[in-house]
């Protein structure tokens, strides 16, 4: 870890612990903007990340971006904080300009906005599904048709029809219907393909990476709750069945966390879809027992509204859904294999062949 990542990681963490708290989670999940928590954030820089500073960006890589995120998926950050940094990525790549507004992305196969350009500007019109947080971003990037090209768009979004919808988590997955003239718009023409692809290794990522930072807090609160509720005179850490649990939690954080550290790592160097996609399949695994067994361990309690766990677990199971569950990825792992041309299956999963890099090639 490079010494800006430990003063970054260090310094959101001291905002997060200090002022993340249950109470605030809540009201965010009733509909209330955390203006100040923003603030904070964006005074740390932490929507810049791995964009140079020549550049209006923070420095550091994506790897510290990503290991930011865990923290986000730590403390179970109500905030567009992973769709902005992504969109800023996305933007950097692209050569426009940062934000640090509160911004969100939608980047798929089967959804665009069409554009048409007017003498006063442009006409926008389309419906996009399941937008992160659209309701309080106040830009959207998404990709746009106009004529046979497809073009990267950051569009302002002022007076469209949002049609609120939550995921599991009491997050804001809303649909964004678009009908309306814009002066100005940032456009640049894409290869659909490779974007829409590139989008969704970030976003796998960084959903991967957050379940392994939820799972890390979950585990300490097990831990400490076990410590502290006693049954028969005694602190039920101590009975066999509980200590089970207790290894068996621990064993699925621990892999979550060194393959989400791998992963983050192979991005940064090679972008090679085999670590990523592992992690999504290993950390969406890894929430079903994780969730289970913490409920389990705590009882009745962990699922009251007055105990915080339920807000952890409740993002485990969106979290696993979304940017493809553990069979699609598992899926894109078995295509690969299946289009190696000299890996053997065990080369391949162990990665040992010394032409591992060039001897797996996907087919579109």
């Amino acid at each position: 870890m490079s010494d800006m990542r430990d003063l970054m990681v260090e310094l959101a963490e001291k905002i997060l612990k200090e002022n993340c708290t249950k109470e605030l989670i809540d009201q965010a999940e009733d509909g209330t903007w955390q203006q100040k928590l923003w603030d904070l954030l964006e005074e740390a820089g932490i929507f810049t990340i791995g964009i140079p500073e020549e550049n209006g960006g923070t420095g550091g890589d994506y790897a510290d971006g990503f290991h930011i995120l865990r923290l986000i998926g730590k403390y179970a950050v109500p905030l567009p904080v992973s769709e902005t940094l992504i969109v800023n990525w996305l933007l950097h790549d692209s050569g426009f300009q940062t934000e640090t507004v509160p911004t969100t992305l939608s980047i798929k196969n089967d959804e665009h906005i069409h554009i048409y350009e007017k003498e006063n500007g442009f006409h926008v019109s389309g419906t996009l599904t399941d937008v992160p947080w659209g309701r309080y971003a106040k830009k959207l990037l998404t990709l746009a048709k106009i004529g046979n090209e497809t073009h990267l768009v950051l569009l302002p979004l002022e007076n469209v029809q949002i049609e609120k919808m939550n995921n599991l988590a009491g997050e804001p997955m809303d649909t964004i219907k678009i009908d309306q003239l814009v002066a100005q718009l940032q456009l640049k023409v894409v290869d659909e393909a490779a974007l829409i692809e590139r989008a969704q290794q970030i976003l796998a990522l960084s959903k991967a990476v957050m379940i392994s930072g939820a799972m890390e807090i979950i585990l300490d609160m097990t831990v400490q709750y076990t410590r502290e509720r006693e049954q028969f005179g005694r602190p039920i850490h101590r009975q066999q069945a509980v200590q089970q649990y207790l290894a068996i939690l621990a064993g699925e954080t621990a892999a979550s966390l060194t393959i989400t550290n791998k992963a983050i790592e192979t991005f940064q160097q090679n972008n090679d879809v085999y670590e990523l996609a592992s992690a999504k399949v290993k950390t969406n695994e890894a929430a079903g027992k994780v969730a289970e067994l913490a409920h389990q361990v705590h009882g009745a309690i962990g699922v009251t509204h007055e105990h915080r766990l339920h807000q952890l677990t409740r993002r485990l199971w969106s979290w696993r859904e979304e940017v493809g569950n553990e069979n699609d990825w598992a899926e894109k792992l078995a295509i690969k294999f299946l289009n190696s041309e000299d890996a053997t299956l065990w080369e391949f999963l162990t990665r040992t062949n010394s032409k591992k890099s060039s001897g797996v090639k996907v087919k579109d």
